[in-house]
Order: structure tokens, then C-alpha cells, then sequence
């Protein structure tokens, strides 16, 4: 199982911006932060906007900011919006086959997915990440 880049872009521009909500960032500042080219950013930003999971501003004090805490926004949902209607993470919302190769395919496709739908921007945004136990260096004095 895969997901395209621009979803890929798309869940790491959304973890930024989860770090630092309910500010706006500036697009530029999110491809100097994740690597991800501007014009890059600037589409994922535009088709994130389409998709309901972030607000995009215009102007002098505008930016880029999730339209809902990260805590209840699910890595899903950015999946779900990114990947094409006949990707297999867009038809797993119920078993209908009796066929023994298709329930294995499905259960395949639902054990790549789960961890997504358990997932929600707060458990991987960078400050998250930056203070979890094995993520921390000691000090030697």
C-alpha cells in the first residue's frame, strides 16, 4: 500500500500547522519549514481549503490555519481528500464480497488504514513528537 505525494505533503503540511494553531501561517513559511516547494505548497494548501480542513487568508495578516483543533481532525480525512475515489483507502466501508481473495484484499487495505483513522494531527505534529520520551536527549554535565 502507498499514498501519492501530495497526500504525503499534505498530512506533513497539516502536522506544521497543527503546531501552531489557531495561528495563520504564511505559505512560504510552511515551505521553508517542511521542504516542500512553495508552488507545492501553495496547491496543497489551495485543494486542503476545497476539501473543508483548513481556512486560507488572503492579505497583509493572512495565511493558512486548520478549521478545527488538531486534537479532532484524523490523518484519514486528509487521505480520504487527497486519494483518487478508486484508491483502495476510499472503499473500505464495508466487507460486501463472499469472495476469499477479495475479504483478504479488504482486510489488507483495512490494516494499511486503521492506523490512520487512529491517528489525529495532534499525536504527530512536531512539538508533539519533539517531547515524547525516546525523542529526548540527556545531558552530561
Amino acid at each position: 500500500m502507498w499514498l501519492n505525494q501530495r497526500t504525503v505533503d499534505a498530512i506533513r503540511l497539516m502536522a506544521e500547522l497543527s503546531a501552531r494553531w489557531p495561528k495563520a501561517v504564511k505559505a512560504a513559511e510552511l515551505a521553508a519549514i517542511t521542504g516542500i516547494t512553495f508552488l507545492n505548497v501553495q496547491k496543497t494548501a489551495h485543494a486542503l481549503a476545497r476539501a473543508g480542513l483548513i481556512e486560507a487568508e488572503r492579505g497583509r495578516y493572512g495565511g493558512l490555519r486548520l478549521v478545527r483543533a488538531a486534537d479532532e481532525m484524523k490523518v484519514a480525512e486528509i487521505v480520504r481528500a487527497f486519494e483518487p475515489a478508486d484508491c483502495p483507502v476510499n472503499f473500505l466501508a464495508a466487507d460486501q464480497s463472499r469472495d476469499p481473495v477479495s475479504r483478504l484484499i479488504f482486510r489488507a487495505h483495512r490494516g494499511f488504514f486503521q492506523p490512520l483513522e487512529e491517528t489525529t494531527l495532534a499525536d504527530i505534529e512536531p512539538r508533539a513528537l519533539a517531547v515524547q520520551p525516546a525523542a529526548r536527549s540527556t545531558k552530561v554535565a
